[in-house]
């Protein structure tokens, strides 16, 4: 994604050297900040600002539909028989349901039961949704416990170095 360029960039992944190699980029909407494959020649772009989704079709790279969301979408995933299109509206506290056959519908909402819901993830048939601030008493674990060397998995240092490839 080129999200101040209002862009998603499209690559093909190849099995060697360079190992990438771009076909080019598509305009779509304000602060595209998420984006998901509906299948190998489709995919849906979450533009932040402009409160939209651009349905992009890979093969013509193009956007082929425009869907208007409630404030801030932030994430999108696809799940359920019917691959129905779950959208975060974060602003508003909800996820949008959309029917990818009949985007002129209204979507159906489900309201989330905390402040901002950003990312979603699904195993195709459940939903999940993370909160930014769920305001849920979110539990703050004292220093002490953390190093202490009894109580880790990484032999007696309570805090290994980051991005060390063995733990």
């Amino acid at each position: 994604m080129n999200t101040v360029d209002s862009r998603i960039e499209v690559f093909e992944v190849l099995s060697g050297a360079p190992y990438l190699r771009s076909l080019g980029s598509v305009s779509v909407g304000l602060e595209p900040v998420s984006v998901r494959a509906r299948s190998s020649s489709e995919v849906w772009v979450a533009n932040h600002v402009s409160d939209s989704i651009s349905v992009v079709n890979l093969a013509t790279m193009s956007v082929t539909a425009t869907i208007l969301t409630g404030d801030e979408p932030c994430d999108i995933v696809f799940a359920g028989k019917a691959g129905r299109a779950f959208v975060t509206a974060s602003q508003l506290n909800r996820v949008e349901v959309y029917n990818p056959a009949n985007l002129a519908a209204a979507p159906s909402i489900v309201s989330i039961a905390g402040e901002d819901p950003r990312a979603l993830a699904t195993d195709g048939t459940n939903v999940y949704a993370a909160i930014f601030e769920s305001g849920n008493d979110t539990t703050i674990i004292p220093e002490a416990r953390v190093t202490n060397t009894s109580m880790n998995p990484y032999a007696g240092d309570p805090n290994p170095p980051p991005n060390s490839g063995s733990s």
